[in-house]
């Protein structure tokens, strides 16, 4: 079985898309199958293509499909698929999920999220990560607030910052911002608050093994996102022991279980706060439940549901 896992976007490039195509080829070849990564459809032979992204992706499922009709298709949902693309009538991605032999997404309620007539061939497959050695280190002072993710509105990166700006009495506290700015617009907002702001710190892009460093010596790290499959930042905290303070979204929820009580609702990131500044909150709590719920997301059951998958379709 020869396998082509595509991402929408270079793989050299350290987006979601990307990460999760390497990891996913690097499962696949530990288990015996020749799998390759690929941006795009790379036009080689292959019995099944694995594509991340419904709408991005689309072009490279079609090209496949035409050079071979009789390969099997794989679409690997992201949130920006599920939550943004096709609930605005994306067509090409409505034409990609009917193409599709199999749909995969994070968690069982982004099914409901799809057209119903393709719900019937979707499976959920919630993804691991690459082993972490790194063990969360915080320093005692100052409290060090981590955002890590690339900058862009969708996430809403400023958020942190925006909300500590305004309560210049938490002066114990510095935020770090890990992610490169995806355009020219975040990139200056970014160097304005560095520059304005004594207690921001923008690092940009960096090496994961860096980034994971950083994050592992913060206080707390915030997810902020307004729609999020399930960022890979989130679970490095949860497996590094980082507690998250996380916008109530579907993909958030998805990782880190209904009843995890660190969560804020839209427009209140100012009373969860100030709540953690004033220790109303337990963030060994946070810790732990995050910990608990590991065992979904380990490397053996996420292998094991995608040779499943693609036994089922050789």
């Amino acid at each position: 079985m020869k396998v082509c896992v595509a991402s929408p976007y270079p793989l050299s490039e350290l987006k979601g898309n990307s990460v999760s195509a390497d990891r996913i080829r690097k499962m696949l070849n530990e288990r015996g199958i020749e799998a390759r990564g690929s941006h795009g459809c790379d036009g080689d032979p292959a019995d099944i293509l694995i594509s991340l992204h419904a709408v991005k992706g689309a072009p490279a499922i079609f090209e496949f499909k035409k050079k071979q009709p009789k390969g099997k298709v794989i679409i690997l949902m992201t949130g920006t698929d599920i939550y943004q693309a096709l609930p605005e009538g994306s067509q090409i991605g409505e034409d990609a999920l009917e193409e599709a032999d199999r749909i995969v997404v994070p968690q069982e309620a982004a099914i409901l999220k799809l057209p119903e007539e393709v719900r019937g061939k979707t499976v959920v497959i919630r993804s691991s990560l690459d082993s972490i050695a790194i063990k969360a280190s915080p320093s005692r002072s100052p409290f060090v607030i981590s955002v890590v993710g690339h900058l862009r509105p969708v996430k809403r990166s400023f958020l942190t910052i925006e909300t500590l700006a305004k309560r210049p009495e938490w002066s114990d506290i510095e935020v770090w911002q890990i992610g490169q700015a995806l355009d020219e617009e975040m990139r200056k907002k970014a160097e304005v608050w560095a520059k304005d702001y004594e207690r921001y710190r923008w690092f940009g892009g960096l090496p994961r093994r860096e980034s994971l460093a950083l994050c592992a010596k913060s206080s707390l790290t915030i997810n902020s996102s307004i729609l999020e499959g399930g960022a890979n930042a989130v679970l490095e905290a949860m497996t590094m022991g980082v507690p998250v303070l996380a916008s109530r979204i579907e993909g958030n929820v998805g990782l880190l279980g209904d009843d995890y009580p660190g969560y804020f609702e839209e427009g209140q990131m100012d009373e969860a706060l100030q709540a953690i500044m004033d220790q109303r909150v337990d963030l060994q709590e946070w810790i732990r439940l995050s910990a608990n719920r590991l065992p979904l997301f380990s490397r053996e059951r996420e292998s094991n549901l995608w040779l499943e998958l693609l036994t089922e379709l050789k």
